[in-house]
């Protein structure tokens, strides 16, 4: 485990967005003590990501202001033996839906979507 250094990136403000150090109370730009952190973890088995799921709440927002969903999964096209992985991004604060599906063999882009959140139909999900 390593430890980070207190000179690192570890948070951005939440008011301005400027970047903070481990050891900034407050943001040096704006005095604001209100941070967006961001960590992400992945599960690896062989070459494929199970799955990694991050949720960013906020007061304001039902259930979750941002959600990054990284996964790999099986396909239902007969191309595509090895499965897919898939990248989703729902920003509600932005207003943004954003997905990616690649050849879990070959990275090649097989499905891609960025629209507005408003503007999204979800297609037989169950979240």
């Amino acid at each position: 485990m390593t430890k980070m250094g207190s000179d690192e990136v570890w948070a951005k403000c939440q008011q301005c967005g400027t970047e903070l150090k481990q050891d900034d109370k407050v943001c040096p730009k704006c005095g604001s003590t209100k941070k967006v952190f961001h960590k992400e973890a992945s599960v690896a088995i062989g070459e494929r990501i199970v799955e990694t799921r991050t949720r960013q709440k906020r007061k304001g927002f039902k259930k979750f202001m941002k959600e990054i969903i990284s996964r790999w999964r099986p396909s239902i096209s007969p191309e595509l033996k090895d499965g897919v992985n898939e990248e989703r991004i729902i920003d509600k604060e932005k207003n943004e839906y954003q997905q990616t599906v690649k050849d879990a063999r070959t990275g090649e882009i097989t499905h891609s979507e960025h629209e507005p959140l408003g503007q999204h139909k979800r297609q037989g999900s169950s979240d």
